[in-house]
């Protein structure tokens, strides 16, 4: 099939930035092995890393590919202590680098054709039906069996029950105690033709921080699990790929599974980094979110009208935010 001349310009800046990538430690003949691999963009993350990988280990994942950005903390240090981690550094633009996919697009390209791979940042937290009892070998399998190259997942943002700065993040911090709520209604989704795939807003994003133009609020759909494949790439972020018949596989399907991403955005850190993010201007719109957040100042993001506490991927199950299929 012959290549667009956008579509080659693409893959030209994908293996331009991805010859920025220094090996730190590569494990090649581990991740060679791994059925299931993780790739994470990340920068100064320690806080969130134990947790994180813990939980996708959890659910069987079998080898992490970090990209590090220039971390100026000890995340690089972290990292490259676990057995299970291999770590590339990137010194380069987050923002000239499509704000970090061409980094993990070039690895998914060269580490993950033909396996299952889960791509996200390090505050969202992948969950699905049944996972408190199974794991991601169970879900894929049931996928394999339907033919089900994807998994469509929306982000679920949850917060504490205080204020900003009272949700104290550390190492040892349980994100799921720290933030146990989230809004059970106000999401918003419109069909894209173009990518194939519903665009999801809401949540407390939009009802707090972007309530007086929602539509500047961020997408929340992502598609977060995908079985690789060659030519295949994300477009934006995590939100959708290439291949518009991937993107939303649960659309019309009602054997398909599906899930969604618990997102600890909302913690006591975010006033730092939304501070330093301004200063590097290297996000989406000139950091306008990050703008948002620090306009907020130190905010109350509870609602006893709208906010709930999770209590378990079946209570997500009946209040529609993810779908289990035929899968029991």
């Amino acid at each position: 099939m012959e290549l667009s001349l956008d579509d080659f310009a693409t893959r030209q800046r994908i293996a331009r930035h991805g010859a920025e990538l220094q090996p730190r430690r590569v494990d090649e003949q581990a991740i060679a092995k791994a059925w299931c691999i993780v790739v994470v963009c990340v920068r100064n993350e320690r806080p969130r890393l134990t947790r994180f990988l813990g939980h996708y280990r959890h659910l069987g994942a079998a080898h992490f590919l970090f990209v590090d950005n220039a971390s100026t903390d000890d995340t690089e240090a972290y990292l490259l202590e676990q057995p299970d981690c291999s770590v590339w550094r990137a010194d380069g633009s987050y923002k000239a680098s499509n704000f970090g996919m061409d980094w993990c697009n070039h690895l998914l390209a060269r580490h993950g054709v033909g396996k299952w791979c889960v791509t996200v940042d390090p505050d969202e937290f992948l969950l699905f039906p049944y996972c408190e009892q199974r794991g991601l070998k169970s879900l894929t399998r049931y996928m394999d069996g339907l033919e089900q190259p994807a998994l469509f997942a929306p982000l679920i943002d949850v917060y504490g029950g205080g204020r900003l700065s009272e949700a104290q993040l550390t190492a040892d911090t349980d994100p799921f105690q720290l933030c146990p709520y989230f809004d059970r209604f106000n999401l918003t989704q419109r069909w894209d033709e173009g990518s194939g795939s519903f665009w999801v807003q809401g949540g407390v994003r939009m009802r707090r921080f972007f309530a007086d133009d929602p539509m500047k609020a961020p997408a929340l759909n992502k598609v977060p699990l995908i079985k690789w494949q060659p030519g295949l790439r994300y477009v934006s972020s995590m939100h959708h790929t290439n291949r518009r018949e991937i993107n939303c596989t649960v659309r019309g399907n009602r054997q398909a599974v599906s899930g969604v991403l618990f997102h600890f955005k909302y913690v006591n850190l975010l006033t730092q980094k939304a501070a330093e993010e301004m200063k590097r201007g290297e996000h989406y719109d000139g950091s306008a979110e990050y703008k948002a957040y620090l306009d907020a100042g130190d905010p109350v993001l509870f609602d006893p009208e709208v906010s709930v506490r999770f209590e378990g991927t079946r209570q997500l199950q009946e209040l529609g935010f993810m779908q289990a299929g035929a899968w029991f």
